[in-house]
């Protein structure tokens, strides 16, 4: 992908061009095959195979392609298998597990793993997430209602509940019986006591002592699955621990009713509890479920990728200086919350987003609340508290100055040395490594309000401005430079190419069109470079490719038809950009509302389908003549003008 500071060339392939004869390509695979395949099933005596479900993309290298395995390896949970976790939880020198993770682990020195850097993170890269220290177990928490005990898992103030959806909570459990009664629960909390006092053995740094703890748990694990699976009666090991504790309680608890308790039941509802806790406590980590994955449409362009640079550089001092908050501005549509997304999801950490309004008070910011009909009223953490107490996580507020400035000023313990968040008497302290990002709409914005000063305040020296894409090649060095407008316009007297149409927001854009479809990025920067820049110097490169060649010299029809949709998409980002300029100046009939990359998305799209830029301007923006927001006709009769102006025809049709 090209930089934003190389608006005028792609990065040169060396190999392009280079042919191997079909002898000479079977040698080089058979090779790579004896090194990454032979050689490990020799090493670890184990096949690699593929994950089920891995599918491989069109024009992708081998080494792409492994970095692309490996990369998912770190990622990889295999399903809990009951001889799996017999396994797993024997003395340590019961045999190796053999699943795909393991056998990685066992790769030659000499075997580096790929790892892809972006461009834009170089220099930042201690951003890159590895991991927390502190990694807490679940435990149980008791609720009392009336003469009934209810049971949930917590684990850093975040719950989880037996039978509850994962709309309810972070994830699914299934429905176990979780109610006990008083008496149930004096002797029930005993060995849920004893089962913390395990999850503490088992990070002992004593050897011993975890070897003796796994072989507990194994027994009783066994125990449990031969029980599940109709080969056992009820676990006798739980069994017996209900009944010593039973017998405690009973001596020295006044007015206990031994009579009340069924054994038999209490112990398999225990166990089906415990096994619960167990699994939670093995499949717990550091909020990797919150990391996101990198959405395959979103791509790096030119001007996403600087927005990015700017954003790590200001999560890079924020981290460096273990205070403040990074601020990003910008207007609506430029791709703030993608930005934050994408680069928590480049660098491995867990993303929490945080969404403002006028009708927030203070108390919404920490706690939100739903009903039970069994529970009645449950308060629940938000996404900004659960987020501060997860390690390593970016916590994202979404305009922030939505909020009133009473309920900005909440905020304020987050900026400082402190990183705390303090509500009635509630203090939740930043975890390790959190980085906090906050935006904003600019206050000419119509439903923005004004941003404390103090809140301000805490973001000097962290704080952005998201862009809208640049329409020419000088504009994105334009940004990056500081460059004003007069020494823009003396560069393009210098340098005629910088007055070109960028390939920039065109490359989210051109693979709604079939016919380019099958192009990559670079090809298509190629075509566009010699079509829409008429580079010439570029034309041979172009030749050499018979795809393109067949675009720009094949069959008259053909070549119209690309030539068309390609200058029908510059006319698409060329009224965009007249739009996004006006509505940025906040002056013409533009200044009301913006255009943004979901706008020019849906464009692209609806011109895909009627190849004609006038008909899917105005077929995207009907509703503009009937919308209840008032001006809104305005600017549909400026889109008319404006489109008209853009493409020098006069009435319906396109020329």
């Amino acid at each position: 992908m090209m930089g934003a500071d190389q608006p005028s060339e792609l990065p040169e392939d060396e190999s392009s061009g280079k042919e191997l004869s079909p002898s000479q390509l079977g040698e080089a695979l058979s090779r790579i095959r004896t090194r990454f395949c032979t050689e490990v099933l020799e090493e670890v005596g184990v096949e690699l195979a593929f994950p089920e479900g891995i599918k491989i993309g069109k024009k992708k290298t081998l080494g792409a392609v492994l970095g692309e395995l490996i990369d998912l390896i770190k990622h990889y949970e295999p399903p809990i298998f009951q001889r799996e976790q017999e396994e797993k939880i024997m003395p340590d020198s019961a045999p190796l597990v053999r699943t795909l993770p393991n056998i990685m682990k066992t790769l030659p020195e000499n075997v580096e793993a790929p790892s892809e850097i972006p461009k834009w993170i170089e220099g930042y890269e201690s951003l890159i997430w590895h991991g927390a220290h502190d990694n807490p177990p679940w435990r149980v928490r008791s609720q009392q209602y009336d003469e009934k005990v209810i049971v949930s898992y917590i684990r850093r103030q975040q719950e989880l509940r037996p039978g509850k959806t994962s709309a309810e909570q972070a994830c699914t459990l299934a429905s176990v019986n979780n109610v006990f009664s008083l008496d149930e629960w004096r002797v029930a909390e005993r060995i849920f006591r004893k089962y913390d006092k395990f999850e503490q053995n088992l990070m002992s740094s004593e050897e011993a002592v975890r070897k003796e703890t796994k072989e507990k748990i194994a027994a009783v694990i066994k125990e449990e699955m031969c029980f599940k699976k109709g080969k056992d009666n009820k676990p006798e090991l739980i069994k017996k621990e209900i009944e010593e504790a039973l017998e405690q309680v009973s001596k020295c608890t006044r007015g206990f009713d031994l009579e009340s308790i069924n054994v038999e039941n209490l112990t398999q509802r225990v166990s089906e509890l415990l096994s619960q806790l167990y699994l939670l406590n093995r499949k717990r980590g550091d909020g990797k479920e919150k990391v996101p994955k990198v959405k395959p449409e979103i791509k790096e362009t030119p001007t996403f990728a600087w927005n990015l640079s700017k954003l790590a550089e200001c999560l890079h001092t924020q981290q460096e200086q273990g205070k403040e908050m990074t601020f990003m501005l910008g207007e609506s549509g430029t791709g703030k919350t993608e930005a934050a997304e994408y680069i928590a999801a480049k660098t491995n950490r867990p993303f929490f987003w945080f969404s403002c309004g006028r009708g927030i008070e203070a108390p919404d910011l920490m706690h939100r609340y739903e009903f039970d009909t069994k529970e009645g009223t449950k308060r629940f953490l938000t996404a900004l508290a659960e987020g501060l107490q997860t390690p390593g996580a970016i916590v994202y507020v979404n305009e922030v100055n939505a909020l009133k400035p009473e309920v900005q000023a909440i905020l304020h313990g987050l900026g400082d040395g402190n990183r705390s968040f303090q509500y009635e008497g509630i203090t939740i302290t930043a975890a390790e490594g959190v980085l906090i990002i906050i935006d904003g709409n600019p206050a000419t914005y119509g439903a923005a309000g004004d941003i404390g000063e103090a809140l301000l305040d805490r973001t000097r020296g962290q704080s952005m401005v998201m862009e809208y894409s640049a329409l020419k090649k000088g504009e994105l060095l334009q940004r990056k430079n500081k460059w004003t407008n007069a020494v823009l316009e003396q560069k393009e007297q210098e340098d005629q190419r910088l007055r070109g149409y960028a390939c920039d927001e065109v490359l989210v854009l051109y693979p709604f069109f079939s016919i380019f479809q099958g192009l990559t990025d670079k090809e298509f920067y190629l075509l566009w470079e010699v079509v829409i820049n008429e580079n010439s110097s570029r034309l041979p490169e172009l030749e050499a490719n018979p795809y393109l060649n067949e675009l720009v010299n094949g069959e008259e029809s053909g070549r119209a038809q690309a030539t068309k949709l390609l200058v029908g998409l510059r006319d698409i980002l060329k009224i965009a950009d007249t739009w996004r300029k006006e509505y940025e100046a906040k002056k013409g009939n533009f200044g009301r509302i913006g255009v943004s990359m979901r706008n020019t998305i849906a464009l692209a799209q609806q011109y895909a389908k009627c190849e004609d830029v006038r008909k899917a301007y105005l077929n995207i923006f009907a509703d503009f003549q009937k919308n209840p927001i008032e001006g809104l006709e305005i600017v549909y009769v400026a889109l008319e003008e404006l489109i008209v102006e853009t493409l020098k025809t006069k009435g319906k049709n396109q020329t």
